[in-house]
């Protein structure tokens, strides 16, 4: 009696349980899944609300300064004296704060842009993953179904004696390194499921309802529309913050306005404006004006902050300048990989496809006709699927250099 292996039977009831669970999806129902549940996304969404909030804060001059004063500042009667200040920076500084504000709202809209490209990427490499077993698991479907006539046929001539041991086991080790290839593809599947269930952040795994064929090519694959990646664009964005960043700290160099009033009493006898002496009470109310500027003593820190932004500045063209040439490597990298992929697919379609299938339908004739023996039909049928499942993973990696470009170039 055979041993049972628990621990297998126990995962292979684990997963066809979740098979049972999962939800069937097309590609566009999972990239539209993944935008509108996806974590990544919904906190670059906020990002955006935050410096748009942050915008408006760039016309803040500061809180108004009042001071009462009461006392014998002018005679030894107590008067009363309010005084109101307020420091506003100078109009250029307003007006740059106002501006890096809109460049850091860009930003963020350009964050999210990334944020988006990255993810609908990652859903296609998974989701293609997923077909492209499916696809698989139908070759090894058809596969059983050749080797399993194979073993029987094998046991049913070795119990008539017309051929050997040998064969019979031969076709029974083939059957069982099959299944162990299908319980692998299961395994495949029910992975890249989960994983899609975490991008999607959904409930329940998901299985591709597509099938696997050929991609098509993007309209325009011309270097020129790199431009359009959304990390070389935040990266050029980012050049233009620290840029604009560096323009306010200039500009806090220069000093600050200060504008201000007052009304005070002074009681007692004064010289009105007639040169007469005239008495006036506490309720007479005597009013000014005050204009002047804030300037800091002490200038070096406003410098160092000012070339601490410019060299800040000058690391975000570097950084995007870096990135600009990666970019276009990957990109050529990419297209080299397609034209290596377009003619390892051109074969299969246009030749290998049909010579396995002539090679496998006639040596199933042969075989059963007895002209030829059981190591020939073997090796014929492993040529014929290997060839079956050569074609299926030149079709996958095609597919995926496919995706790769329409990463780079931004068309999620």
């Amino acid at each position: 009696m055979k041993k049972i292996n628990f621990s297998f039977v126990i995962l292979f009831v684990l997963g066809s349980t979740k098979f049972l669970l999962a939800q069937q999806m097309s590609l566009d129902e999972a990239v539209q899944t993944a935008l509108k549940n996806n974590l990544g996304i919904k906190s670059a969404e906020y990002q955006i609300e935050y410096f748009k909030e942050m915008k408006k804060t760039g016309t803040d001059i500061g809180k108004l300064s009042a001071v009462w004063m009461h006392g014998q500042y002018n005679t030894f009667t107590h008067d009363n004296n309010v005084t109101v200040m307020q420091s506003i920076p100078f109009p250029t500084t307003l007006t740059s704060q106002v501006k890096l504000g809109q460049e850091q709202v860009i930003g963020a809209r350009q964050n999210l842009a990334v944020q988006q490209n990255n993810l609908v990427y990652e859903v296609k490499i998974s989701y293609y993953q997923l077909l492209y077993q499916n696809a698989l698991k139908q070759l090894l479907q058809s596969q059983d179904s050749l080797y399993s006539d194979f073993a029987k046929a094998s046991a049913l001539r070795y119990k008539t004696g017309e051929s050997n041991l040998l064969e019979k086991t031969t076709a029974e080790t083939q059957l069982m390194d099959l299944h162990n290839l299908q319980r692998q593809n299961e395994a495949d599947i029910l992975i890249y499921a989960t994983h899609l269930q975490a991008l999607l952040k959904t409930d329940r795994p998901v299985l591709a309802s597509d099938l696997l064929t050929k991609k098509s090519l993007p309209a325009e694959i011309d270097t020129a529309q790199l431009g359009e990646n959304p990390s070389l664009k935040l990266m050029q964005q980012e050049v233009a913050i620290s840029r604009q960043y560096k323009i306010l700290e200039r500009n806090k160099i220069l000093p600050d306005l200060m504008v201000g009033g007052f009304a005070q009493s002074l009681t007692g006898w004064q010289m009105n404006e007639l040169g007469i002496d005239t008495y006036y009470p506490r309720s007479k109310v005597f009013t000014g004006w005050e204009l002047g500027l804030n300037i800091p003593l002490w200038i070096k820190p406003n410098i160092a902050r000012a070339k601490a932004a410019a060299f800040q500045e000058e690391a975000s063209k570097k950084s995007a300048e870096h990135f600009e040439i990666m970019l276009n490597g990957n990109y050529l990298q990419a297209l080299r990989e397609l034209d290596k992929n377009t003619a390892n697919l051109a074969y299969y379609e246009t030749s290998a496809l049909l010579n396995a299938a002539l090679l496998l339908s006639q040596s199933r004739k042969a075989f059963r006709g007895g002209e030829i023996g059981y190591i020939e039909y073997l090796q014929a049928m492993k040529s014929s699927m290997t060839i079956r499942g050569n074609y299926l993973l030149a079709l996958q990696q095609y597919n995926q250099v496919i995706i790769k470009i329409e990463f780079l170039l931004g068309k999620y």
